[in-house]
């Protein structure tokens, strides 16, 4: 074997702060989001889908900058990693 790709969502990383951080920009409650992003994902879509079902027609990539701009941008540190990825 050459080459193992993982995905790093819920694979390596943990998107628990992540998506807690979203929910804290559009003034909903963490558990909210989550579980959209669940639904949506165990339906087969995108999960940044949750996002639109709070904000119809948001544009999730102008939502991206515009967090970013507000120094609110999207980083990843050491706590974010599963404990068996070290």
């Amino acid at each position: 074997m050459e080459t193992i790709v993982l995905g790093i969502g819920e694979t390596l990383v943990r998107d628990d702060r992540h998506w807690a951080s979203w929910a804290n920009w559009l003034g909903v409650p963490a558990h909210t989001l989550s579980a959209l992003v669940g639904a949506a994902v165990a339906q087969g879509r995108d999960a940044t889908d949750a996002l639109r079902v709070l904000r119809p027609g948001m544009d999730v990539d102008e939502a991206y900058l515009a967090r970013a701009a507000a120094g609110r941008g999207e980083h990843l540190d050491e706590s974010d990693l599963y404990p068996d990825v070290r």
